[in-house]
């Protein structure tokens, strides 16, 4: 083709673009350059994971609540009327005022036996008299000594009326049932049942222990794997986590209707303060396993022969056994694995 040809053949190119751009009602025509061409889609690198070996711990899920305990009423045998009574929270210990009766106070003692006669400084004996003279060495009333052995003399007479004129008490020297609450152990006020005007003597209020513990649910599946002593964490509403032990596991009903239920003790009282009620989850230790291979369940490849192998980042596959699963993750062994080892996982 001659140069002048070729100019014709130029020219005649710019005329068509230009009449067919016309025809396109006006349109622009674009040209995109390279880089901004559509990217090509690339391969995402598999997700690895890394071999570790240490201590894969099994635990169960217990839903429960924070609480203390179930109350109990207290049985009063004060004579008169009323006058006082103590608000719900309030913690009774030895010497404590259980109530006012008549404007009397009505003291407590801590003992697993309830005052059930008069004692007075005759040279008495029994079980009784040793729990008084020891709550009177307890409070400072009385010079300390063999509780078990005691016998009720002057100095018990001295100790009673020392003790009855500290509270404001006519000193009489004597101790009889309706002049004193006897509970097992220091205890708190759950409920108030009575009011003032009503009779001194019969259950007033009721009462549970002064430390918070855990009520518990166990699922049916653990119920044959958590015992007593069994540690436990706690794990509070504001994402704080406290040390446990079981208390006591007890079942109630039978076949499909039984339920199980463990109470809970909780090491750190203080971490508690100021919750009185509260919904937690208790995770138990039902089996571990020490210084063991571990990796995610996902990276987990299961063959086609049987069995389960480990790819590792170069993409060859290592034949493993498989132990405890725990929490998403898996005991491993096998020729060729090794802590610190890269392996890929589905996630």
């Amino acid at each position: 083709m001659t140069r002048s040809r070729r100019r014709t053949a130029v020219v005649g190119s710019l005329v068509l673009c230009a009449v067919l751009a016309a025809g396109a009602g006006g349109a622009t025509l674009f040209l995109r350059p390279v880089a901004d061409a559509a990217p090509v889609e690339q391969t995402a690198a598999p997700a690895t994971a890394v071999v570790e070996r240490g201590e894969l711990v099994q635990t169960a899920r217990l839903d429960g609540t924070v609480g203390f305990g179930t109350a109990v009423p207290v049985t009063t045998k004060a004579d008169g009327i009323i006058t006082g009574l103590p608000d719900v929270g309030a913690t009774l210990d030895r010497g404590s005022v259980a109530l006012r009766a008549n404007e009397r106070p009505v003291p407590v003692l801590i003992g697993a036996l309830p005052l059930y006669r008069a004692i007075d400084g005759s040279g008495m004996e029994g079980a009784d008299v040793s729990m008084v003279a020891s709550n009177l060495m307890d409070l400072g009333h009385l010079s300390r000594s063999d509780p078990e052995t005691f016998e009720a003399g002057w100095e018990f007479t001295e100790a009673v009326r020392d003790w009855q004129e500290s509270l404001g008490l006519e000193c009489t020297g004597t101790l009889a049932p309706a002049d004193v609450v006897v509970l097992s152990a220091p205890s708190r006020i759950a409920a108030v049942t009575a009011r003032l005007g009503d009779a001194a003597g019969g259950q007033p209020f009721s009462v549970t222990p002064t430390t918070r513990v855990v009520d518990a649910s166990v699922p049916a599946q653990d119920a044959g794997v958590i015992g007593v002593g069994a540690k436990a964490t706690i794990e509070l509403p504001d994402g704080r986590a406290v040390g446990g032990s079981i208390v006591t596991v007890t079942t109630t009903g039978e076949g499909a209707d039984a339920k199980v239920r463990a109470l809970v003790a909780i090491d750190d009282q203080a971490a508690l303060a100021g919750v009185d009620a509260a919904a937690v989850t208790v995770r138990v230790v039902t089996r571990s396993v020490p210084d063991v291979l571990i990796v995610p369940v996902a990276a987990l490849v299961a063959l086609a022969e049987g069995g389960y192998a480990l790819q590792d980042d170069r993409g060859r596959l290592h034949g493993v056994e498989i132990g405890l699963i725990a929490d998403d993750r898996v005991e491993v062994s096998g020729a060729g694995i090794e802590a610190g080892m890269t392996v890929v996982s589905a996630r």
